[in-house]
């Protein structure tokens, strides 16, 4: 997922006052809607990718009934992200655009809380889906109790920094249990986890959203 904020700056008001004009507002029923799912971005995405598809050929792609497909391209259509191609009989669907272009007023309570709640989804949905990754977590059950936040990369170097001094203790450690001679010792009491990874659009493939931010 790529969800990109442009914030108030000199280099950046200029693309924000054209945008004003031609992006739709999130405070807008039908891009709210379409826009709030990461169901529905997914979707967008798979037609922006491999489009022209028909909801049959959704159905395939996500494995799920073509009943429920069928709602969620029908608030695409209305939020003007896809279009329909084809004939009633074979219709067929493709993206408007290449990426999701949308303005946000933050100083609007109602439009700051749906980027929020477009935010939260994503990051929430992409926890489960890297907690259900076996290969690259060992355990989906350990990662559900960690937190996912949006790092500097000053931040990240700290993590790492960290998790070299957790792991000289935790190797301390175990050299002395494995030397023990006593029972009790030899068992380990603690359970100790440490992981830090960086979001991979790759696992989590959506249409980027570009959201101009105001006030």
């Amino acid at each position: 997922m790529s969800l990109i904020a442009n914030t108030s700056s000199r280099a950046k008001n200029k693309r924000t006052a054209s945008s004003r004009t031609s992006a739709p507002s999130l405070a807008d029923r039908a891009i709210w809607n379409g826009v709030r799912s990461v169901r529905r971005m997914e979707i967008l995405e798979s037609i922006r990718a491999n489009g022209p598809l028909t909801v049959p050929d959704l159905s395939e792609l996500f494995k799920q009934e073509s009943t429920g497909l069928y709602y969620h391209v029908k608030l695409l259509q209305q939020a003007g992200l896809i279009q329909p191609v084809g004939k009633d009989g074979r219709e067929s669907f493709v993206a408007s655009q290449s990426s999701v272009r949308v303005k946000c007023n933050l100083k609007n309570p109602k439009e700051s809380k749906r980027l929020r709640k477009i935010v939260d989804g994503f990051v929430a949905t992409s926890q489960e889906t890297f907690a259900a990754d076996s290969s690259a977590s060992g355990s989906g059950q350990l990662l559900r109790a960690l937190r996912w936040e949006n790092l500097e990369a000053s931040e990240v170097s700290k993590i790492k920094a960290l998790q070299q001094q957790i792991q000289s203790i935790l190797d301390v450690a175990k050299t002395r249990r494995e030397r023990a001679k006593k029972t009790p010792q030899t068992m380990a009491n603690w359970h100790v986890g440490s992981f830090i990874q960086p979001a991979c659009a790759g696992q989590f493939p959506v249409t980027s959203i570009d959201c101009v931010t105001m006030g």
